[in-house]
């Protein structure tokens, strides 16, 4: 499954690019996240890899993640794996002047056949855009 997801974000594209790859601040805007975990090297350089700990009430649910490449401010590239499912973000953040044009490019596998529409999965991309988006454009 593959999709392409755009948001205009109302701030420069160099402070979108390290917001959003702040570790400190992710878990004000990543929703769940209680924790991550280096594995292999730093997170978020090219080649690092580690484990976002999510917690959604009782359940908890570690997450894979690793960073195929990054060209920040310009483009992040990352991975992220859970049991049977693995997803591909290709981030690219373009400059708009006091805005930022933020585009990603989407990859899903599954292990089965989840038999979702492709618009579900537009959407919580979107509505997960959004809440960095909201963030992004308070001053910090």
């Amino acid at each position: 499954m593959n999709y392409q997801v755009e948001l205009l974000i109302d701030a420069p594209f160099e402070k979108v690019a390290t917001l959003y790859v702040d570790l400190n601040l992710m878990p004000i805007w990543e929703i769940g996240l209680k924790s991550i975990e280096h594995t292999e090297k730093h997170l978020f350089e090219t080649n690092s890899k580690g484990i976002f700990h999510f917690e959604f009430g009782e359940h908890k649910m570690p997450m894979k993640v690793s960073v195929e490449k990054n060209d920040l401010p310009y483009q992040i590239i990352q991975i992220f794996e859970v049991p049977g499912a693995w997803n591909r973000c290709d981030n690219h953040f373009l400059d708009r002047g006091e805005q930022t044009l933020w585009q990603m490019d989407v990859t899903f596998k599954f292990e089965n056949d989840m038999n979702l529409p492709l618009e579900r999965f537009v959407e919580k991309t979107k509505a997960s855009m959004t809440v960095f988006k909201t963030f992004a454009e308070k001053d910090q």
